[in-house]
């Protein structure tokens, strides 16, 4: 068969297959469809159904709602493991022996839902501190990068920055500034049907730029900001990675970064360890960004694997 009719073929069968209205269907398919999404507004569940989910769960997550919403279409199997409870002393534990004061947090935080913060990261308070403290050390001129591209009216730009500090404050329960995101978000998301006046964008920029400013001076009072890490992969590292394999990499820890996937993330990681001198320095660093939750970073990094492979680089 000729290459043209083989493609000819293929796009036939595709077309056949994802223009059926039952593929997503729950009436006809036995594997539920959940939708995760960041639209929270009123009517996008209604739309997911519409287009065949079982189901719609928001970000940020709410453990809570995610797991009431597998239960519903994941049946438990026949067999359970039974876990036993580890026997409890008589004796009161002293906080500071799981908790050390450096690693502690406070009562109350400004700016902060901490109830909910903890309770999204399963009540882990060490790696809560370590997020707010890389929020401390990483979003101080993000307020600056707004306002520059609002000045510039890019709004491509600085629906992007807003986006991704609204999604950040969502996962550290900072409601404030997610409400004061999200209202700027709005107003340059739909610049294209009505351009907002000056003086509103303005006034929705002074709400978040005092909302962040507020939730970085809390996070900074919990000490210093973490050092950014030295052992960052070099140029000279990243040359050095094939060009397939570079982007086969990239693609796969951008996935797992956008599904919040910590356990593929280290997967990747250590599989790639072995493979060479690159690979041990390069699934040490995603390691390390796993192990600090830094998606950001993951994607980041992602970025940079895929403009090596763009460019052409050849390696031996």
């Amino acid at each position: 068969m000729k290459e043209g009719e083989k493609m000819g073929r293929w796009e036939g069968e595709k077309k056949s297959e994802f223009d059926s209205p039952s593929v997503l269907s729950p009436q006809s398919s036995t594997l539920p469809i959940i939708a995760m999404t960041a639209h929270a507004m009123a009517g996008d569940e209604e739309k997911s159904l519409e287009a065949g989910m079982n189901g719609h769960v928001t970000k940020p997550i709410d453990p809570d709602q995610l797991f009431a919403t597998l239960q519903k279409w994941i049946k438990p199997g026949e067999s359970r493991v039974v876990i036993q409870e580890p026997e409890v002393s008589g004796e009161k534990s002293e906080p500071d022996k799981t908790f050390p004061p450096k690693e502690a947090l406070p009562e109350h935080l400004p700016g902060f839902d901490l109830a909910d913060g903890l309770k999204r990261l399963g009540n882990n308070k060490k790696l809560y501190r370590k997020l707010l403290l890389s929020f401390a050390r990483d979003y101080s001129g993000t307020a600056n990068q707004i306002q520059q591209a609002l000045d510039a009216t890019d709004y491509d730009r600085a629906h992007g920055l807003i986006h991704n500090l609204k999604g950040l404050a969502g996962n550290l329960a900072a409601t404030g500034l997610q409400a004061a995101a999200g209202n700027l978000e709005k107003l340059v998301k739909g610049v294209e049907k009505k351009m907002p006046s000056p003086e509103e964008i303005g006034l929705h920029f002074s709400d978040l730029a005092n909302a962040l400013n507020q939730a970085l001076e809390s996070a900074q009072s919990l000490g210093a900001p973490a050092e950014a890490k030295l052992d960052e992969l070099s140029t000279d590292v990243i040359d050095d990675i094939p060009a397939e394999l570079s982007q086969d990499i990239a693609e796969r820890i951008h996935e797992a970064a956008e599904m919040g996937d910590v356990t593929t993330l280290n997967a990747i990681a250590e599989e790639i360890k072995d493979e060479s001198d690159y690979g041990r320095q390069l699934g040490r660093e995603i390691s390390r960004l796993a192990e600090d939750f830094d998606l950001d970073g993951i994607q980041k990094l992602a970025q940079t694997l895929n403009a090596d492979q763009k460019n052409g680089r050849q390696h031996d």
